[in-house]
């Protein structure tokens, strides 16, 4: 058998030896295969046979998701200025299941419709809640209102979204998607920013915690707020001396644009002794044109001088006239000095409301109310009933040099370093028309017999 197997392998064929062979191994090939191509042309497509199944290795849960940090920029409404947050789940699925979903989760929802909204929102006990929207749905909603969009996508490891994304499917059940809102330290914002830091271990709290920054919830307010001057002079008249607290990096977050700044240098455990950004990849989606940031608070106080400084002015020349026996600037005096003590009470009512019986924490300890006070109401009615009419004169001087007084000793408090509230700005305001009111009453009636009712 060895000699024969050498044999063979010695043996050399021709050309014309090897194509016989190919013609007759074809031939055999052909026959083989004849049946099943017959077969195939005649069986029908509703007959073939599925394939069997395929040896893959299961994917990882959690590696179809793809979680990102989106940033909505300011925009026009008074609830807008501040900006917005939200979490986008990507997931990656095949056309057979119905192609990749994209959900935005956020939690800043209110319904102006519910129960008591009027009430629970002058009480600080709104209720805001949270719910997920399609992707396209709000992209469209902020493009329409040019309002900036960034995405950060979160290089989060397969557990830590799965845990995030059981976190959020569970939270925006109906009978856990509910929160009591605080517009500093329970916001839309933070509950973005717990949400992370829940599956990253804490990391955000640790990191930021400690880092002190040169921002207050008052200034931050004023920044976003001041295109709008009346409404950011009316919050910084209602906010009291817990808003003028120094922040930290950490507090800051309530703010979404602040959120995504730290965020974006913020490093975590890579798993094998090293670090990596958090943030994997970062675009902006929508630019705007009308509604840029802010970039820093405004410096009001030389301008609320000068309004405050051509009020005083203004009541020291009708009080001076008034003085001198004329009727129609007794008259005008009478009005002015009326109309200024009635708003100047009525805020001191709303400051007064607000520090003593509601949950609007950052209004309590407000040292406005120096300023702006209830007394006022009462000389809201002596004002012109001693300009026009002469009468309690006395008891008029007395209470304007009682709120003139307060006024120097809301001055003084800053002067002395005794005061923590930033609010030199309101009594630059307010302190010129408060003396101007006390000097004119003092010159009007302090040579003059007064007649008491």
């Amino acid at each position: 058998m060895a000699g024969a197997r050498r044999s063979l392998a010695s043996r050399h064929f021709r050309s014309d030896d090897v194509f016989p062979m190919k013609l007759i191994f074809a031939g055999c090939l052909l026959a083989a295969l004849a049946p099943s191509l017959a077969s195939a042309q005649i069986r029908p497509p509703s007959a073939e046979r599925p394939p069997g199944p395929r040896m893959t290795t299961p994917a990882e849960p959690g590696s179809e998701l793809t979680i990102t940090l989106l940033t909505m920029g300011v925009g026009e409404e008074v609830w807008e200025q501040f900006g917005h947050n939200a979490l986008w789940f990507h997931v990656e699925r095949p056309p057979s299941l119905g192609g990749p979903v994209d959900v935005v989760y956020n939690w800043g929802i209110f319904d102006s419709s519910q129960p008591y909204f009027i009430p629970h929102f002058l009480q600080g006990r709104m209720l805001y809640s949270m719910g997920g929207y399609p992707y396209e749905q709000t992209l469209t909603d902020y493009r329409m209102r040019d309002r900036a969009v960034w995405a950060q996508e979160l290089d989060l490891t397969n557990a830590q979204k799965v845990q995030l994304r059981d976190f959020v499917i569970w939270n925006s059940r109906p009978e856990n998607a509910n929160y009591r809102y605080d517009y500093y330290l329970d916001n839309c914002s933070t509950r973005v920013r717990d949400a992370i830091d829940r599956v990253l271990g804490g990391v955000i709290r640790a990191t930021f915690s400690g880092r002190r920054s040169t921002y207050t919830y008052r200034s931050e307010t004023l920044r976003l707020t001041q295109r709008q001057a009346l409404l950011a002079t009316g919050i910084d008249i209602g906010l009291g001396r817990p808003s003028d607290h120094q922040l930290t990096a950490y507090e800051e977050m309530f703010l979404p644009m602040r959120l995504r700044d730290y965020v974006r240098e913020l490093r975590v455990s890579d798993g094998h002794g090293g670090a990596r950004p958090l943030v994997k990849s970062e675009r902006m989606l929508l630019g705007t044109i009308t509604h840029v940031e802010p970039n820093a608070p405004p410096h009001w106080t030389p301008l609320f001088l000068t309004i405050g400084v051509l009020i005083a002015v203004g009541f020291a020349v009708v009080g001076s006239r008034a003085a001198r026996g004329s009727t129609g600037a007794r008259f005008a005096a009478g009005m002015l000095f009326s109309v200024w003590s009635f708003a100047a009470g009525m805020l001191g009512v709303i400051l007064a409301l607000l520090w003593g019986v509601t949950d609007h924490h950052f209004a309590h300890r407000n040292e406005n109310l120096l300023l702006f006070n209830p007394i006022w109401l009462a000389l809201a009615v002596l004002a012109p009933m001693t300009a026009v009419k002469g009468r309690a004169a006395r008891v008029t001087r007395w209470f304007t040099f009682l709120l003139a007084a307060l006024g120097v000793l809301a001055l003084l408090l800053h002067a002395t370093g005794l005061s923590r509230e930033s609010n030199m700005e309101i009594i630059a305001l307010a302190l010129p028309p408060m003396a101007a009111i006390a000097w004119a009453v003092h010159r009007g009636t302090g040579h003059a017999p007064a007649r008491q009712v």
